[in-house]
């Protein structure tokens, strides 16, 4: 996972404390922009939300690494570990995937290497990765 520019945090920290704000549309604005910043570098509400203290504590900081290429043709990340990249690379590199569908999903690469992942976006890939990697269903 990249790691997030300066400017990047610095909206995201202004957008954060915009959520306090009694203007329901400016809240939601907030909650919006905040999602595509976030979900540009791979993150979600939960990576953001709890504090590490109450996440399992990792027995080492090897497994915050990112996975080779060779693990991920072991063993696909879980579906709430797995990055947009890696959920797009595995599913275009899967046999349970039609080639329509991937003709689909390539229309998203753009969104991928440009950090623009959208909620949209995001639950479509989860949603074919789960079925066609995870569970190994064909799509």
């Amino acid at each position: 996972m990249e790691q997030m520019n300066t400017s990047d945090y610095e909206r995201l920290l202004k957008l954060v404390a915009m959520l306090g704000s009694t203007n329901d549309g400016e809240v939601l604005n907030a909650v919006a922009a905040a999602s595509r910043v976030m979900n540009g570098y791979g993150l979600d509400w939960s990576d953001i939300v709890l504090p590490r203290k109450l996440l399992p504590v990792r027995a080492n900081v090897t497994e915050d690494l990112p996975l080779d290429e060779e693990e991920l043709a072991d063993a696909p990340p879980p579906l709430d570990k797995a990055t947009p990249k890696v959920m797009y690379e595995l599913l275009l590199a899967s046999n349970n995937v039609s080639s329509d569908v991937k003709r689909d999903i390539r229309r998203h690469f753009g969104a991928i290497r440009d950090g623009r992942i959208t909620p949209a976006i995001r639950g479509e890939l989860q949603t074919m990765y789960n079925y066609a990697i995870l569970k190994g269903l064909s799509i």
